[in-house]
């Protein structure tokens, strides 16, 4: 171990050789060859020891000792330089050393497993929360959009008035209503849808409504001979549940004419009355995706702009005078429907 650590610092420098003691220094091979101009250049002899002292004569032994004093003590022999120092320095044409080994890294140690834990006590039982399916997708019977065609059958029932008579009394203007009745009566009605649907549950169309009534009351034009009456109007219809049974709600705006006829040829015109409006009720009934059925009630008011006698010559005479005025009427019908859904979408 020794020879490899002074052959190692043999190596790294030469200049470590000069802090070295005396008997440490390498003895000079005779065998070694002369260094080359290159080499590095060698380090001055160590100095010479300085000569011990001389030692001191021993002391005589005490009187009736048989021992003999010893001789002089031989002077102590320089102390052969150790063999580490003599083989410090390798040969010329020695191998090179043998590479330090590299450092070692520390390493923890492992800690031992350990066996895992028992299991515990088994907890509460998981809750399991119940979700539905989705609901099933529905099958509807009614077309969400189709070309909506179909006609109306029922009553008619006129009521209200169709002008205000004024009659004077005294300072005062008295205004009297003349019944609607007195010229015409109730009477069957007939009546024609064309619309589209619209969304499925609502119907836009357009109608015309006729109604063919029955004679008044009244003799101060002339005999009663019946009347008629036409409603053209544009229309909204909504149904709750247009696949079955539904509630069914319908509003129309239009213009209404109405005639009472004579025995004698002559006729009593009603005309001019525009914004008519019709409000109805009734069922949704589906027959099958393409035939829907609907009883409903209808009532309508409105007031009649001009009202006109026109006598058997065609010499027509309006009847609003200068003190009369209009006045409001209006109609009930019930009657019952049936549409159809032509070239419809579902």
């Amino acid at each position: 171990m020794i020879r490899r650590v002074s052959s190692a610092l043999m190596l790294l420098s030469p200049s470590l050789l000069i802090a070295l003691p005396s008997w440490a220094q390498p003895a000079p091979s005779p065998t070694a060859p002369a260094p080359s101009p290159t080499a590095a250049p060698q380090a001055p002899p160590a100095p010479t020891p300085s000569p011990s002292a001389a030692p001191t004569p021993p002391a005589p032994p005490p009187a009736g000792s048989t021992a003999q004093p010893p001789g002089p003590s031989a002077a102590p022999s320089p102390t052969p330089p150790s063999d580490a120092a003599t083989e410090a320095a390798p040969p010329a044409n020695a191998p090179p050393a043998e590479p330090l080994p590299p450092p070692a890294y520390y390493t923890e140690p492992s800690s031992p497993r350990t066996a895992p834990a028992p299991p515990g006590p088994p907890g509460p039982p998981l809750r399991l929360v119940w979700e539905p399916p989705p609901p099933p997708e529905p099958r509807h019977v009614a077309p969400r959009t189709a070309l909506w065609a179909g006609a109306r059958a029922g009553w008619f029932f006129p009521f209200g008035n169709l002008f205000a008579q004024g009659i004077p009394a005294g300072p005062f203007l008295a205004r009297e209503g003349v019944p609607w009745s007195d010229y015409s009566a109730s009477g069957p009605l007939f009546e024609v849808d064309v619309g589209v649907r619209l969304a499925r549950s609502y119907t836009l169309f357009a109608l015309w409504e006729r109604a063919q009534l029955g004679s008044g009351s009244s003799t101060a034009l002339g005999k009663p001979d019946g009347g008629s009456s036409d409603f053209w109007g544009i229309g909204l219809r909504a149904s709750s549940d247009p696949n079955e049974i539904g509630f069914l709600t319908e509003i129309a705006l239009g213009y209404r004419r109405a005639r009472a006829d004579f025995e004698d040829g002559s006729a009593l015109e009603l005309t001019d009355a525009v914004f008519e409006a019709r409000l109805g009720v009734g069922v949704d009934i589906r027959i099958n995706p393409y035939l829907s059925l609907s009883p409903m009630a209808t009532l309508g008011v409105g007031s009649f702009g001009d009202v006109e006698y026109v006598s058997a010559s065609g010499v027509g005479t309006d009847l609003i005078g200068p003190l009369d005025d209009q006045d409001a009427h209006g109609w009930f019908t019930l009657a019952l429907g049936a549409h159809f859904d032509l070239l419809g979408h579902r």
